[in-house]
């Protein structure tokens, strides 16, 4: 039965909604329907003016924090109590009052998470503290600059930062996943409904780019030859279908006219897609070099490579080669939170998978003749490999 009290009065806490009673006091209306329709302190600003916003934003930011410290109080377990937590959260989106339609949830989320991390990180060696907030602030102020937008830069920071902490294996992770996942999802409608990402042609294929790590990561577990074996058939299968596409017309014109929904880029016309190249990169990799040098350059390939198209394609303004300079910076930045995870895993050591970062950055930037898709993954394990 306590338990169930506990996780209610963290419910009703978080359906307090500070923007809703201030406005409809201080102008009359409802803040839900007016403005950008969000029960949030940017939207109580514009409508209410300063006062009303600092308190919805005090009060909405920690009563999931208050929530916990009454559920502690009340002797309920860790557990339960973070649950308590996030029961704000969810009181706060469906408030039972206003027929459970509420705010975003996005400051309650925060004003958890930052209690969280300050319990997590006053624990740490004061080098560790240090070292990942200097990563994870050099993330923030590149992707900051880059995109100009907050809600851009948490799709990239929040996932960071929970693989950060998971690497220092802290408690209650489960709770840490929670939060981030909720500030990613919001991050991500807020992203959709300003439509600030452009992808370009066939963008869906920069989308499910993070869906290679799988293969990096049978890489890692699966023995050598049989890995291999693995990747030769599947670039095999790619392979066969370029050749069908650039020999025959028919097909040709299937997929690049027919086709509704496009697999292949009007640039990859009359030559090899990117996506079989890639896997030429993997193979090639896996095949000359130890299995994690290969898995650390075949993730400098994929999730620095899909930032810098994301960021180059959405805000580039200036040209670097025939790169933008946004993009680049941002997936060195991305690169270097790889290279500081991959060294927190024990793989390698940080000075060789730091100097991989670079010249996969360089690799990606640089007009070489060399597609970047096999020239990233080649000459980083390389410089890995000497180091």
């Amino acid at each position: 039965m306590k338990i169930v009290l506990s996780l209610l009065i963290g419910y009703l806490l978080g359906s307090i909604l500070p923007a809703y009673f201030l406005v409809k006091a201080f102008v009359g209306v409802d803040v839900r329907n007016v403005g950008t329709k969000h029960a949030g302190t940017t939207n109580v600003y514009r409508i209410a003016g300063l006062c009303p916003a600092v308190v919805t934003a005090f009060y909405d930011t920690t009563k999931g924090v208050l929530a916990v410290q009454i559920s502690k109080a009340m002797g309920q377990s860790d557990f339960i109590a973070l649950l308590s937590g996030y029961f704000a959260v969810i009181g706060h989106i469906f408030p039972f009052y206003l027929q459970f339609r509420g705010g975003k949830g996005a400051a309650t989320t925060v004003g958890l998470l930052l209690f969280f991390l300050w319990n997590t990180w006053l624990r740490f060696p004061v080098w560790w503290f240090l070292s990942d907030l200097f990563v994870l602030l050099s993330l923030v102020l590149v992707l900051l600059w880059s995109s100009r937008k907050g809600d851009v830069v948490g799709l990239f920071v929040l996932p960071a930062l929970g693989l950060l902490l998971s690497l220092r294996k802290v408690d209650h992770l489960w709770f840490l996943w929670v939060l981030v996942g909720t500030l990613w999802m919001i991050n991500l409608r807020n992203v959709l409904e300003e439509k600030v990402i452009k992808l370009g042609e066939a963008g869906w294929r920069v989308l499910i780019r993070p869906s290679a790590f799988l293969l990096l990561f049978l890489g890692l577990k699966m023995e050598k030859e049989k890995f291999l074996l693995l990747v030769v058939i599947v670039f095999s299968i790619f392979l066969l279908a370029d050749i069908s596409r650039l020999i025959s017309r028919r097909i040709h014109r299937f997929f690049h006219e027919e086709l509704e929904n496009r697999i292949y880029r009007s640039g990859e016309r009359k030559k090899i897609s990117s996506m079989t190249l890639f896997l030429l990169g993997v193979l090639l990799s896996f095949l000359l070099f130890e299995k994690e040098i290969s898995f650390a350059a075949g993730c400098f390939l994929i999730f620095g490579d899909m930032t810098a198209k994301v960021v180059g394609v959405s805000f580039g303004r200036k040209r670097l080669f025939h790169k933008s300079f946004e993009g680049t910076m941002a997936a060195f930045a991305v690169n270097l939170f790889v290279a500081y995870a991959i060294f927190l895993s024990g793989l390698m050591d940080f000075l060789p998978v730091f100097l991989g970062s670079v010249v996969a950055t360089t690799c990606e930037v640089l007009p070489l003749s060399i597609d970047d898709n096999v020239s990233v993954p080649v000459f980083s394990s390389l410089v890995m490999n000497l180091f």
